[in-house]
């Protein structure tokens, strides 16, 4: 489905870092700002334009319901969808989106296989003490942020599509390897390889904001990221079950969680790498060789920012020429640079006077050292990267923290373990409602401040004081636990829920910030983030390891204020951090 087919809106007006096409090819660098002009060249009137016209040119799309199973309406700059027609199954738009989110749902279910199978069956078949089940829980997180930046890294080069589909077979094999465990340290060894399944977060995310412009671009990850996470959730229910009914069928304990693993979650990820391979598409512009073939790319060209092709490009730029030549009775234009990609049909002409910003332009580019320190020394890089450490982060610890606090509390012939798990099980069913809740908000921001200049700002505004939030509350829950003379389930899941709620939206929050700051380097940037959660549940899971606590003592509470610390005060240290050029 082509971009030029589509519902065309009217261009995206920024007062920030912009490209008017006019100015640029006369050689104007610095328009007079008391003659704005309009997409005739000619100088209009600014108080001709109605406020209704500047929020559609700022890039506002007021949220109707029906988009969400009408046509996309596409940015013919980018090939991007301004809306998030998630229920118009057969549109492009709404593939792309399902085939990221199962990909991410089926790596969570195979991530999580081995530890929902742990208490039942694996702890008692190997012999494992407690201290050694956490030692394998943490070595299954260890390879995941090693693997984030390097999938980044790829993605720029060779799409979120192609990644996604590879790390779940690479994560299959190991998986498929788990029959063979028979002590710990061979167990530890195969559940750190696994974590490679950790890794499809950074291509699910990528894989969205390839397709969703930046005002609905945080709804898209956030729900990705939300419902894809849920493939964790709903794991131990469904390997229980199977180990179950394979004893049922007469194996033995060791034989039958051995056998889980070969019969469900090694088959379906290789099946969803095929069917992303198949039904997947890289890129708007259809290949990721073709990537630079929208209009986005004429403008940058025309504006004198330098398009940088890898080997791939080239290869499809050389084809594209030799073909136009070919039709044109032999005449054939030589490629004299990488940075002047062949203008193909899904160009749109140049409008003079219009206005762009650049993450509308941009395209991402293969990951070159210098551009490389250049993001790793970004500091708005590295705040959504802290942010992401300190509220993933935080709740990977939360999710194994929990039980073990409720039943700490309330633990008893009235209260059993189970009874533990199902009640602290609310954290994180609440990843389904408000994570793609953050995304909302964070567009619904954006798309009220863009027209006066802060809408990225807005949204990072909500992802500072929800990380603040959290903080405080965890700071209210260690308190509570500890020094509360009337200490009640309810009051406790009262704490528990709202850390959920601020947690989960600074989660989305994050991934609606990480896209307009270095546009051209989408999958870098969205490995660092992503692997700033991975390392940020090392982290919080050592520090409730180091503090117990007891009841007796009043110290059971200890690592929960601690945390609350720790996040209010590692966000609160990139606050300030300016956003620059990005829009």
């Amino acid at each position: 489905m082509s971009p030029s087919s589509q519902q065309q809106p009217a261009p995206a007006y920024a007062p920030e870092d912009d490209i008017n096409v006019d100015e640029k090819a006369s050689g104007n660098s610095s328009p007079s700002p008391d003659q704005p002009r309009g997409t005739t060249g000619a100088v209009t009137v600014e108080g001709y334009v109605s406020d209704s016209q500047r929020r559609a040119q700022a890039g506002y799309y007021a949220f109707r319901w029906s988009s969400l199973y009408q046509p996309a309406v596409v940015n013919p700059i980018n090939g991007k969808s301004h809306t998030f027609p998630i229920l118009r199954f057969w549109d492009t738009y709404s593939t792309q989106f399902w085939l990221a989110t199962l990909g991410f749902f089926v790596a969570f279910f195979g991530w999580f296989a081995a530890a929902a199978l742990m208490t039942e069956a694996i702890k008692v078949d190997l012999k494992l003490t407690p201290a050694q089940v956490a030692d394998s829980n943490l070595a299954s997180l260890g390879g995941t942020a090693f693997v984030r930046v390097i999938a980044g890294y790829a993605i720029d080069r060779y799409g979120p599509r192609k990644v996604m589909a590879i790390l779940l077979c690479m994560g299959a094999i190991p998986t498929a390897l788990m029959p063979v465990v028979h002590h710990l340290p061979s167990l530890k060894a195969i559940r750190f390889f696994i974590s490679i399944l950790g890794g499809t977060f950074v291509p699910c995310q990528s894989w969205t904001t390839t397709f969703f412009d930046k005002n609905i671009v945080g709804t898209a990850n956030a729900f990705s990221g939300g419902w894809g996470n849920m493939g964790g959730g709903v794991t131990p229910a469904v390997m229980i079950g199977l180990y179950e009914r394979l004893r049922k069928s007469g194996y033995t304990q060791g034989m039958a969680w051995r056998l889980s693993f070969v019969v469900l979650p090694v088959p379906l990820l290789f099946v969803t790498a095929a069917v992303i391979m198949i039904f997947g598409k890289d890129h708007p512009a259809g290949k990721w060789s073709q990537r630079h073939q929208l209009a986005g790319t004429a403008y940058e060209v025309a504006a004198g920012r330098a398009v940088h092709l890898d080997h791939n490009e080239v290869q499809e730029q050389e084809r594209m020429r030799n073909q136009a030549g070919g039709e044109n009775g032999g005449s054939n234009e030589k490629m004299l640079t990488s940075a002047a990609p062949v203008k193909g049909s899904d160009f749109s002409e140049l409008q003079p006077g219009q206005k762009y910003d650049q993450v509308d332009t941009a395209v991402s580019e293969p990951l070159t050292p210098r551009v490389a320190v250049q993001v790793l020394t970004d500091l708005r890089v590295w705040l959504c990267a802290v942010s992401y450490l300190l509220s993933f982060g935080l709740e990977t610890a939360m999710d194994a923290a929990l039980p073990q606090l409720l039943f700490g509390l309330f633990g008893g012939p009235t209260f059993t373990a189970e009874d533990a798990a199902f009640a602290a099980a609310t954290y994180g069913l609440l990843n389904l409602i408000f994570r793609p809740a953050g995304g909302v908000f964070a567009d619904m921001l954006y798309s009220k401040y863009k027209p006066l200049g802060y809408g990225l700002r807005a949204k990072v505004m909500l992802m500072i004081v929800t990380n603040i939030m959290q903080g405080l509350l965890m700071v209210g829950l260690g308190m509570y636990v500890n020094h509360s003379s009337h200490q009640s389930i309810g009051g406790v899941i009262g704490f528990i829920v709202g850390i959920a709620a601020t947690g989960f939206v600074a989660n989305a929050g994050a991934y609606s910030v990480y896209s307009h700051l270095r546009p051209r380097n989408i999958g870098f940037v969205a490995g660092l983030v992503g692997s700033g959660g991975a390392v940020g549940g090392l982290c919080y899971t050592g520090l409730f390891k180091t503090q117990p606590g007891t009841k007796a003592a009043r110290t059971l509470g200890n690592k929960f204020w601690i945390a609350g610390v720790v996040n209010i005060a590692g966000i609160l240290l990139f606050s300030w951090v300016p956003m620059g050029d990005a829009a």
